[in-house]
């Protein structure tokens, strides 16, 4: 059927011929059109992000010798891109940390130390004399005069300040400041520049006069500023009214014509110190001119001027100077070029001379790096006494490539410059971190100690003595520029023990994932392992030559007693004990004979304590107490007999199994007849004076010996605690039942007895029998319990004080073998434990918090745990011992820090030294090359190293463990050793990409390393005799099982080119599929197919990109491509008869200059979410959207940040004791942190996403729900409101109470700002609990549904607001907890 119509052509009807198959068709396509326009459009899941940083930059730009307490103590501040480390040299010649800070939220542009050493003196000479006319007065004596000179000492304002230029705009005067408690703290002051500047990097050029009485702050260009600051007595009034200081008296700008090349204040003559200089180095139209500005302290700032406007033209030679280094003499000054120094003199007079000097020319050290010539970076005065200063200034100068110049400058001389000595190398390149401090070393000797931060490898202080070369005496680590990170994971079927042996248990902890990255440049270059912990260097060392079962730290005690006391440290061995001697300076170790020492060295030690006056040691047949002078030995029958009054049992000898000893007090037990009897011994020590004791070894004293308590079960261990009734002890034992405590007090017949099952809590987390306990008291009358168990768990218990029962317990893993525990008696930061368990030292923090409704669960939630990893500064790669005993040194005057441990490994006595707080402690295996590319084999179990070795590009086979290179490159046809495989060894040849391709056919896998470089060389590596690997894997794990603490050498792994590709263009990247590689070179994408039967590579595909593929990478069928400019490309490889076709599906419709991509599968979303670094700082979150008219990559969230990210990288890699349980009583259910959050409600089946940036930082991802995101974001809304958390960069308007998902920014949580409320436990002054007013109201109600929504609703509406706050604490502990 057909009819015919009419229709409108171009002005003309036209007639035509339709049936009605065209027509239906015609409609049909209609309908399709409406459907698609009114079909619903995809949405994108609402997902934030939330970053913190686990590892900060070393990178160091200024070190800067500061007095920030006396002129006595020398600190030193290391400063880098947004931290400020101050440290303390100490009289080992060791710099030590004192105090960070990090909290800045900006960089820092620049740093100079402010303060006149003369005003302080002149200070302290004026409160002296203050203080005697006070003292003659009244007549007071010279202890009362003492005592009220002390608190004007510390009243006062230090020496020096530290002065920081931020990128905000805004100078910060620190300075340090001592708590209460002894803990020390930063007050800050600020000054801010003004609004002309802030366009112009201001502060990029920071000058302080020598008198500390002025300071400029340059831009990069046109304009400067000249401050008057106030001086030490107007400082010191305001003080009196605050701790926050203005330093700032006037200001005046001064324009200028040109860019700001260098700036520095002169030096006055010592006989007008009222003269002030400014000598600025100013580029106009090409040409540089050095401008001079001269006034008198006191004069106006405004009628500042230069002497003239077009200043002093320099000579085309010397029109870049490198550095600018004023002289004490003579207002004169060294411009040290590229290829002159010079000295200019008459600057003043309005003529000034040049006088050349450094004619010769140094070659290049083998660090250079490049071809041209190396360049001047730093300069240092080092400290003289003022009489030579006088008329010789001395001057420390370094290259980048580690030569060392000293100049000495003689005003007498005719020359001016009278020494120009290269004294030798640092053996590390320099950037422009330097300094120079003095050290006065043994027999009244002295010399410099230089101190360098390290460009692209490890810094260190290095002692300069007179005629000798600097030598090395601390490394300062230093991972930056990093390059690639790697991550060394485990059999997840395996449950590994630290040593690395693998146990059965199911309930055997997992071991983390192992972080490594090559860093570096030249020679100096490193594969770093990330660590995290607290650091203990490692001082003397001793190997006994006999295993040592446990080890204390007592007084010296020796029949011949000695003006310098030392320590003794009594060993217990198999079957008796020894005693050592360590001298008072801890250089030397020496044994001790039975004569030598009063202590019983007959029989194996139980334990050993000091208790004030006096000294006790128990042993399996004996009980010593040492007081003064006076010693009584208790025989094991001596103690029985006077206890029971009978005669003791025949058999089988009685013996001590356990002991505790405290105040005035010893427990021990004692098995017979089927029981175990805990006796008490309460020694009665004479009070008066030891010294009028007669010496006499065997003083009998009067004691008070008898049993407390008879106990029926197997007991474990024993400890004494004590509360308000009096002290007690705690008997742990063992039934078939369940494990057993038993709480007994010494002076009162009541028994308290406490049954814990072997599972604890409702996830029934599996005990054992407890082998160790120790105690820490609380100040709400409770005390805490930590018990060690058989099988690596801490189970910390809080006690009632009154009813001795349990009312919260938590349990921590810290590994599988038994778990010692042992209190540290002489911490003044809080309650400080040491646990040793897999062979490994952690140490357990307990903060406890002020009394509070929930404070009891805020206690043990407070419970920070880090490992202790020990380093050696001759061994930078060194491998953990294993420890197998723990004791604490005492303090001294002498020490070099707060916490000294003397460890045991096997028979070996180690002595290391504990950083106050946990920190990075990187292990450094050196390479000796510079490394571009890194890679972790799991079939080699080696790291693979892409590097440059003596200018050829090459592969490194690293052994992680021992970190020895096991590579041997062969030839593929003679199997003959030769320097570079085919393909490699070419000069100044990059790797690119380097990973690890499994083939896989017909049931056998092959696997290849695949390594592209930007030389246009795609090879594909083959690793020879694979079978004599695996083989020789096997043995060293047998053999590390048989043998403590042997290391097997591995056999060398041979590897050779089997197949390499070559083109014009560099080959970007390279991923591998199932049937072959996709590479791209140029431009250009290809697919390459392996065909079995001809061995060869096929092309199968090609596409064009719209730039070069910097990052590639497969799954399922889809190909992502991170272009160079165009961000992520995301193409489909469609399978065809006989080939393959390449179609692309979705973009970013942004283009990014990209670094990196990682693809992550998250719950939140249907499909995988795409996360993109780039350049600029920023990273981004794409979804994939389909179903519509364009599919492209949707922004989920944006964050900026202050680096880029050069790497992601997923690893299990939180530690063993992450999953923390925390329960009411014993029985009942476990409130695990692991459970908040939507997102991560399980962290042990989601790896950890991690960045790495170039500068060294190591940062942390966690994906956010929706409400999640809410919450957290309305934190940080309040946070960055907060004058004293974010003081630099905090806004001035009000809080929003409707949060904004637009822009995507908003999506971004920063975690470090975060911890600084959770720090300071700030929450309560972020809300104005306190203030009832209609805005307050709001915000907390705003804050307790969001929390509500977040937490699922497990709070009570009604629940009082303190609990809200505490369980918003909960909620942050969760989601900032340690990384590593």
């Amino acid at each position: 059927m057909a009819f015919e119509t009419s229709t409108l052509v171009n002005g003309e009807w036209t007639t035509r011929t339709l049936d009605v198959d065209t027509v239906l068709r015609h409609y049909d396509q209609k309908d399709k059109e409406a459907t698609t326009t009114f079909m619903e459009v995809e949405s994108a899941p609402t997902i934030g992000i939330l970053t913190q940083t686990v590892i900060r930059s070393p990178l160091v730009h200024w070190i800067l010798p500061v007095k920030l307490k006396d002129l006595e103590t020398q600190h030193v501040a290391f400063i880098g891109d947004e931290f400020v480390q101050i440290k303390e040299l100490r009289p080992d010649g060791h710099l030590w940390d004192v105090l960070r800070k990090e909290n800045f939220g900006a960089r820092i542009r620049n740093a100079r130390v402010v303060g006149s050493i003369k005003a302080y003196e002149e200070d302290m000479k004026i409160e002296a004399t203050q203080v005697k006319d006070e003292d003659d007065d009244v007549s007071m004596d010279s202890g009362e005069a003492q005592s009220k000179a002390l608190p004007l000492g510390k009243a006062a304002l230090p020496p020096q300040f530290l002065l920081l230029q931020l990128h905000t705009g805004d100078s910060v005067f620190l300075r340090l400041h001592q708590l209460e408690n002894g803990k020390r703290t930063f007050i800050s002051s600020r000054h801010r520049v003004t609004k002309p500047m802030l366009t112009l990097q201001p502060g990029i050029h920071l000058a302080v006069d020598p008198s500390s009485r002025y300071m400029a702050i340059g831009c990069s260009e046109r304009l400067l500023t000249i401050y008057a600051l106030h001086s030490r007595a107007q400082l010191k009034e305001q003080s009196s009214m605050g701790p926050e200081l203005r330093h700032v008296e006037s200001e005046s700008i001064i324009s200028l014509n040109g860019l700001i090349q260098k700036m520095e204040f002169l030096y006055p003559s010592p006989d007008d110190e009222g003269h002030t200089i400014l000598l600025v180095l100013v580029v106009i139209k090409g040409k540089t001119r050095m401008l001079l500005y001269e006034w008198e302290t006191g004069s106006d700032l405004k009628q500042i001027h230069a002497h003239s406007n077009k200043g002093h033209l320099l000579e085309q030679s010397r029109e870049m100077p490198l550095l600018l280094i004023p002289l004490t003499l003579k207002s004169s000054f060294i411009l040290v070029c590229e290829d002159s120094m010079a000295v200019c003199q008459g600057i003043l007079q309005g003529s000034p001379t040049f006088i050349d000097f450094n004619n010769r020319i140094d070659m290049p050290t083998e660090l250079h790096h490049g071809s041209g010539r190396p360049l001047w970076t730093a300069w240092t005065r080092p400290p003289r006494l003022p009489g030579y200063a006088r008329v010789r200034d001395d001057i420390y100068i370094a290259r980048e490539d580690g030569l060392i110049k000293f100049l000495e400058i003689d005003s007498t001389e005719d020359e001016f410059v009278k020494a120009d000595n290269n004294i030798g190398e640092f053996g590390a390149n320099c950037g422009t971190a330097l300094a120079c401090l003095d050290f006065e070393i043994q027999h009244n000797k002295s010399g410099d100690l230089l101190v360098t931060g390290g460009d692209s490898c490890p810094g260190g202080t290095y002692l300069n003595e007179a005629r000798k070369i600097p030598t090395l005496t601390q490394p300062i680590p230093n991972w930056s520029p990093a390059h690639d990170l790697a991550i060394m994971s485990y059999d997840k079927g395996k449950k590994y023990l630290a040593n690395g042996e693998v146990r059965n248990d199911e309930n055997a902890p997992t071991k983390p994932d192992r972080l490594f990255a090559c860093v570096g440049k030249g020679k100096k270059s490193s594969i770093v392992e990330f660590r995290y912990g607290i650091e203990g260097k490692l001082g003397l060392e001793m190997d006994y030559e006999i295993p040592i079962l446990q080890s204390w730290v007592l007084p010296q005690d020796s029949n011949e007693l000695q003006e310098e006391s030392g320590s003794i440290f009594l060993l217990s061995l198999g079957d008796h004990s020894a005693a050592l001697l360590l001298s008072s300076d801890a250089s030397d170790i020496m044994e001790l004979d039975a004569t030598s020492t009063r202590l019983d060295l007959r029989f194996r030690t139980i334990a050993a304590a000091t208790q004030e006056q006096y000294t006790i040691q128990v042993t399996e047949q004996s009980i010593v107490l040492l007081y003064g002078t006076q010693c009584h030995v208790y025989e094991l029958e001596e103690l029985l007999q006077l206890e029971s009054g009978l005669g003791v049992p025949t058999g089988l000898g009685p013996m001590i199994h356990d002991a505790a000893i405290g105040e005035d007090v010893v427990i021990f037990t004692v098995s017979r007849g089927g029981c175990t009897d805990v006796q008490v011994l309460c020694p009665e020590i004479p009070t008066h004076d030891i010294m009028q004791i007669d010496d006499s070894s065997t003083s009998p004293a009067r004691n008070n010996i008898r049993t407390v308590a008879k106990i029926y079960y197997q007991v474990t261990s024993l400890t004494i605690g004590q509360v308000e009734a009096g002290p007690f002890v705690a008997i742990a034992g063992w039934d078939e039942e369940s494990i057993i405590l038993t709480f007994q007090p010494i002076h009162v017949a009541s028994q308290q007895i406490l049954r814990i099952p072997y599972s604890f809590g409702d996830e029934g987390i599996p005990l054992e029998s407890i082998v160790s306990m120790a105690t820490a008291s609380l100040l709400s009358g409770n005390f805490l319990l930590l018990c060690g168990t058989r099988n690596g768990r801490v189970l910390t218990l809080e006690i009632c004080g009154s009813t001795l029962e349990i009312i919260l317990s938590r349990c921590d893993c810290i590994g599988a073998t038994t778990a010692i525990l042992s209190k540290d008696e002489y911490s003044h930061s809080g309650d400080l434990f040491f646990v040793s368990c897999d062979s490994k030292v952690c140490a357990l923090t307990i903060n406890t918090p002020e009394t509070s409704a929930t404070s009891s669960e805020r206690c043990l939630r407070s419970l920070g745990i880090n490992q202790v990893w020990l380093t050696d500064a001759l061994k930078p790669d060194l491998q953990q011992p294993k420890i197998t005993s723990i004791a604490r040194l005492p303090p001294n005057g002498l020490s070099s820090a707060d916490s000294n441990l003397l460890l045991i490994a096997g028979s070996q006595l180690l002595l290391a030294e504990l950083s106050t707080q946990p920190k990075a402690v990187p292990r450094q295996i050196s390479i000796k090359g510079t490394p571009t590319r890194l890679l972790y084999s799991h079939t080699l179990e080696v790291l693979i190293v892409a590097a440059s070795i003596k200018g050829g590009s090459t592969l490194l086979f690293i052994d992680p463990d021992t970190g020895e290179d096991l590579s041997q490159p062969v030839d593929q046809k003679t199997k003959e050793s030769v320097e570079f495989v085919s393909g490699l060894g070419n000069t100044n040849e990059r790797v690119f990409r380097l990973f690890e391709w499994p083939y896989t056919k017909d049931g056998k896998t092959w696997n290849f390393i695949i390594v592209s470089t930007d030389a246009g060389r795609l090879l594909i590596i083959s690793v020879a005799d694979q079978e004599r690997v695996r083989d020789d894997l096997l043995r060293a794990g047998l053999s590390h099982l048989e043998v403590e603490n042997s290391h097997h050498t591995r056999s060398k792994i041979s590897y050779y080119t089997r197949h390499k590709f070559k083109c014009a263009e560099p080959v970007y990247s390279v991923t591998g599929f199932a049937d072959g590689l996709l590479w791209c070179a140029g431009e250009n994408l290809f697919c390459d197919v392996l065909d079995l039967g001809e061995k060869r590579f096929k092309r199968a595909a090609q596409y064009q990109l719209p730039s070069p593929a910097i990052d590639l990478s497969y799954s399922n069928g889809a190909i992502y491509a991170l272009t160079k400019a165009h961000s992520l490309e995301v193409l489909r490889l469609v399978a065809t008869p006989g080939d393959f076709q390449i179609v692309r599906t979705h973009g970013d419709p942004l283009s990014r200059a990209s670094l990196h991509h990682a693809m992550v599968s998250l719950p939140l979303a249907n499909r995988p979410v795409h996360l993109v670094s780039d350049k600029l700082c920023s990273m981004v979150g794409l979804w994939p959207a389909y179903n519509t008219k364009a599919d492209t990559l949707v922004t989920l969230f944006e964050a900026e940040l202050s680096y880029s990210v050069l790497r992601f990288r997923a690893a299990d890699c939180r530690p063993v004791w992450d999953n923390v349980r925390i329960s009411k009583g014993i029985n009942s259910n476990t409130n695990g942190l692991g459970k908040m959050g939507a997102e991560l409600r399980d962290p042990r089946k989601r790896s950890e996403l991690l960045g790495l940036s170039i500068t060294g930082v190591l940062s942390h991802y966690t994906f956010l729900d929706f409400k999640t995101w809410q919450f957290l974001r309305f934190i940080i809304n309040l946070t960055i409101r907060s004058p004293s958390l974010c003081e630099f960069t905090y806004q001035d308007d009000p809080v929003p109470l409707d949060l904004a998902v637009e822009p995507k920014l908003m999506m971004h949580v920063d975690g470090d700002i975060l911890k600084r409320c959770l720090e300071g436990r700030s929450l309560e002054n972020l809300l104005h609990i306190s203030h009832d007013t209609a805005e307050t109201r709001k915000i907390f109600e705003t804050f307790r549904e969001l929390l509500r929504a977040a937490d699922c609703g497990k709070l009570e509406n009604n629940a009082p607001p303190a609990a809200y706050v505490d369980q918003a604490y909960a909620f942050l502990e969760f989601f900032l907890r340690p990384v590593l």
